[in-house]
C-alpha cells in the first residue's frame, strides 16, 4: 500500500507539472505544438533543433541509426546528431508505442512514458542522483490521442553498463571492490527515495574506469518511482533480490559475490534491521517464484485454448 500511495503521488505530481509546462512558461524547459506533436525540450537544445524533431527521428530510420534493444512497446536506437561546429553528438532515441486504445485515451491529458522518464531524470539530478541527460520529448497524437512518444537523451561519454564493466575489467578476485561500491550506491539512492521496479545491472551505468559512487548513473527510468523520504524495506529487498538474481544467472559472479553484495548493503544500511532485510529478500524470492509459476500456467492455458 505504501508503494501504491507513493506511486499515486508521483503520478499526480508529474501530471500537474506536465499540464503546467504546456500552459505556463517554464525557465528550465520549453514546449511547442507542431504538426500534431507535443514537443518538450531542455536548455541543452535550441528551439531550432527542437523544431526539426522529424529530421532527428528520421535519422533513426537511416543507415546512421543503430538498434540497441527492442520489445513490443519500446525501441531504443543510437544515432549521431550533426552539430554546427562540424562535430557530431551521439544521442539515444527511445520510442514508446501505445498499443492499447484505452491507454491512448488515458493519456489524453496526461503525460506519456517518455515525458515521465524525462521528468524523473531531471528530478533525480536536482536531488544529486546522477542520471542520463534528457534533451527532447516528442509525443505524436491523433485527435489528441497518444500514439507514440519519443525520449531523446545524450550519450554518457566513456560509459558502459555495470555488467559489461565487471566482465571486461575485473577478474574473479577483483570484483569485491566494485560490488562494495555498488552496494553503497544502491543504499544511497534508496535513502534518497528512489525505487526502480525493474532494476538490473544493465540499467546502471559506469561512466569511468572505476566504480566510484559519483560515476554510477541510473537509466531506463520508465519503471521508477522517486519520492521524498526512505523507501520501504520490502522495496529495498525487491531491488536487492533483482540484482542478486541476475548475478546468480551470470557466469561472471559466484554465489560468494552475490552474498557479499547483499551483506555489504546490509552493513552499510546499519540503521535498518539486517535480519528483517534478509527475511524480506526471501519473501520477495518466494513471491517472484509464485508469480513466475502463475505466468507459466497462464501461458499453458492460453496455448490449450488456441489449439
Amino acid at each position: 500500500m505504501n508503494l501504491l500511495f507513493r506511486n499515486l503521488i508521483c503520478i499526480l505530481e508529474s501530471n500537474f507539472n506536465y499540464l503546467s509546462q504546456m500552459l505556463f512558461k517554464n525557465d528550465n524547459s520549453h514546449f511547442l505544438y507542431q504538426d500534431g506533436m507535443r514537443i518538450f525540450w531542455t536548455d541543452e537544445i535550441s528551439s531550432e533543433t527542437a523544431r526539426s524533431i522529424n529530421s532527428i527521428l528520421d535519422l533513426s530510420l537511416s543507415e546512421n541509426g543503430s538498434l540497441v534493444k527492442s520489445s513490443r512497446s519500446r525501441t531504443v536506437i543510437t544515432v549521431s546528431l550533426p552539430q554546427k561546429n562540424s562535430e557530431s553528438k551521439k544521442i539515444f532515441i527511445k520510442k514508446y508505442v501505445v498499443k492499447n486504445r484505452l491507454k491512448g485515451f488515458v493519456n489524453l491529458f496526461a503525460p506519456s512514458k517518455a515525458w515521465r522518464e524525462m521528468y524523473l531524470m531531471r528530478k533525480m539530478v536536482e536531488s544529486g542522483i546522477p542520471s542520463t541527460k534528457p534533451l527532447i520529448v516528442a509525443e505524436k497524437r491523433y485527435n489528441s490521442m497518444l500514439k507514440e512518444s519519443y525520449l531523446i537523451t545524450e550519450e554518457v561519454p566513456n560509459s558502459q553498463n555495470f555488467l559489461s564493466f565487471i566482465k571486461q575489467n575485473f577478474s574473479e578476485k577483483e570484483k569485491r571492490e566494485p560490488l562494495l561500491k555498488l552496494a553503497n550506491f544502491i543504499s544511497w539512492i534508496h535513502n534518497k527515495g528512489f525505487f526502480h521496479s525493474d532494476l538490473t545491472l544493465k540499467n546502471i551505468l559506469v561512466s569511468a574506469t572505476n566504480g566510484n559512487d559519483e560515476n554510477l548513473l541510473i537509466m531506463d527510468l520508465d519503471n521508477a518511482i522517486f519520492t521524498k523520504g526512505n523507501i520501504s524495506i520490502w522495496n529495498r529487498a525487491k531491488n536487492l533480490f533483482q540484482l542478486s538474481r541476475l548475478m546468480s544467472s551470470e557466469n561472471s559472479f559466484t554465489e560468494e559475490d552475490r552474498k557479499f553484495f547483499v551483506d555489504s548493503y546490509c552493513r552499510i544500511s546499519n540503521s535498518l534491521p539486517v535480519k528483517k532485510i534478509l527475511k524480506k529478500i526471501e519473501m520477495v524470492k518466494l513471491y517472484s517464484s509464485l508469480k513466475d509459476s502463475y505466468r507459466k500456467f497462464e501461458k499453458m492455458l492460453s496455448r490449450k485454448s488456441n489449439s
